[in-house]
């Protein structure tokens, strides 16, 4: 039974990297290349061989398989997306001011009242 070992980072017995996941049970397809995570296809017949004694490393969980990677970027998503809803609401709302704004028409406005010219005096006659 392969449960002798606990989940971790191993020394990659494929060689396609520095160090392969364990997950407890078989090997995943989460490699560590010079401190950076990929993954690469395992044989099936490969990844049910448990990891040699002595070969764990120290390398951080795999993305895939940390629980708080996926709850904090379930967070970071929701708030993503409310943000850029309200992004949208917020252009919108500035599009219809400016489409619907009536300074255009004839309306004075306060203060720009053109100045009313005082009538002419009557002309005299004769004199």
């Amino acid at each position: 039974m392969n449960t002798a070992f606990p989940p971790g980072w191993y020394q990659d017995p494929t060689g396609q990297g520095d160090a392969r996941y364990w997950n407890g049970t078989s090997w995943t397809q989460s490699v560590d290349r010079g401190g950076v995570t990929v993954n690469v296809a395992i044989d099936p017949s490969a990844a049910q061989i448990p990891p040699v004694p002595g070969t764990q490393v120290s390398i951080p969980a795999p993305p895939s398989t940390s629980p708080t990677t996926t709850g904090g970027s379930s967070k970071g998503s929701a708030m993503g997306i409310i943000v850029g809803v309200l992004v949208v609401v917020v252009i919108g709302i500035l599009i219809f001011v400016f489409v619907n704004d009536d300074s255009s028409d004839d309306t004075p406005t306060p203060g720009s009242t053109p100045a009313v010219e005082a009538p002419a005096p009557p002309a005299s006659v004769g004199g």
